[in-house]
């Protein structure tokens, strides 16, 4: 593999693949193949895909950027797609692509707030021990006291 455009880096859970300037469609399907390896290897439950750096991508590199967040889900891995500039955005949504689930954010820092929010909507709250009434060692029900 020669150059590769993008920096794959771990940021407690998550792995952060940021995609560097212009990527080709070849280079996204490396992607794919290194997300799957370092998921492999490391303890992460989610990946954002940092494109900010791309000033253009075509359809054939949107499509493989599609595929990597496919493979990042069938992989069990939340994924989120963070800064598309308005530009590639205007010329994807005209050309009537099917965008499916794919889930974007603005920017990295957005992208690892939502990922951070999934995770506390997925993890159940504690509730307390309901206290005992301490003559009858009853719980007192909802409408009031025993």
């Amino acid at each position: 593999m020669g150059d590769r455009h993008f920096v794959i880096t771990r940021l407690n859970q998550t792995m952060v693949a940021t995609l560097e300037g212009a990527v080709d469609a070849g280079e996204l399907g490396d992607l794919v193949d290194s997300l799957s390896e370092a998921q492999a290897r490391q303890n992460v439950n989610s990946v954002v895909l940092d494109v900010s750096a791309c000033e253009v991508m075509d359809l054939d590199e949107f499509a493989e950027l599609q595929r990597a967040v496919r493979t990042a889900e069938w992989l069990g891995l939340r994924c989120v797609v963070a800064g598309f500039k308005p530009g590639i955005v205007a010329y994807i949504v005209s050309t009537g692509v099917e965008l499916g689930t794919l889930r974007t954010a603005l920017d990295l820092e957005l992208a690892l707030g939502e990922l951070s929010a999934d995770c506390d909507e997925r993890e159940p709250e504690q509730q307390p021990e309901p206290e005992q009434d301490a003559e009858s060692g009853l719980e007192p029900d909802s409408f009031g006291s025993l």
